[in-house]
């Protein structure tokens, strides 16, 4: 009976002097690629856990923090080492975020609906106002350019309800001009300046009007026109002359 039992605690002991060599050999692979900074003993530790799982993680394997068997063909630990893995890509240069001024909208399906029934009158005044099509015409024949449309469709809408809604183009270019620039100094707008109806426009209105606690039109309404100082009349005008009930007196004008 001595024998069979001298010859299991062998067995046992070849197994156990086994696995505390392939624990070593994977803290020397895992100090080696900078994942384990604690000695080399054989040893299971916290600090071994931790180094597999922070080489799990980086290779793409499952996070056990065990020595498993995929971890050790990956290490090249009890067998053939594995092909080294290809280098990973070089990090891509960080990106800007994309510039989304609504992203802290308190209502978003309110600014959604708004915007797809704006979208949908610009499609329908965009159909009404398309031309038939052209027919065919002889190429030898040079035809003068046709005159390009005026950019002033959107600016009623713009102005809705507010004393530019028929003021003449010109004017309510300068004051779209006017208020984008005011905008783009408070960071609201981030586009070019160019007195022009657009979707940046319409972002950057919005995100002031939320800002500002105005109701979300996206539009240049009154209180928006009266809080970006742009309403007609705001200027305070120096009289050249007193009027004729008033008199000098001391330099100051009196009644």
């Amino acid at each position: 009976m001595k024998l069979p039992v001298l010859l299991s605690l062998t067995l046992l002991m070849t197994a156990v002097a086994g696995a505390d060599d392939q624990l070593r050999r994977v803290q020397t692979e895992l100090k080696n690629q900078g994942f384990y900074y604690g000695e080399v003993t054989g040893e299971a530790s916290a600090e071994t856990t931790a180094a597999l799982r922070r080489y799990q993680i980086r290779h793409g394997l499952e996070v056990t923090g065990a020595a498993n068997k995929q971890t050790l063909g990956a290490l090249g630990v009890g067998g053939a080492r594995p092909a080294a893995p290809a280098a990973p890509p070089p990090p891509e240069p960080a990106k800007k975020p994309p510039i989304h001024l609504r992203k802290d909208q308190p209502d978003p399906e309110d600014d959604r609906a708004f915007l797809d029934r704006e979208q949908a009158q610009r499609s329908a005044r965009a159909a009404a106002s398309s031309l038939p099509p052209e027919p065919p015409r002889d190429r030898s024949v040079v035809l003068p350019p046709a005159p390009l449309v005026a950019p002033g469709d959107d600016f009623p809408v713009l102005f809705a309800q507010t004393p530019y809604a028929t003021a003449p183009l010109e004017v309510q270019q300068r004051t779209l001009r006017n208020a984008q620039a005011t905008l783009a100094s408070r960071g609201f707008y981030r586009d070019i300046i160019d007195g022009l109806p657009g979707p940046a426009t319409e972002e950057a209105l919005l995100s002031y009007q939320r800002a500002a606690r105005l109701t979300l039109t996206g539009r240049l309404d009154l209180a928006t026109l009266s809080a970006l100082r742009l309403l007609p009349g705001r200027a305070v005008l120096r009289r050249s002359a007193p009027e004729p009930t008033q008199r000098v007196y001391r330099g100051i004008w009196v009644n």
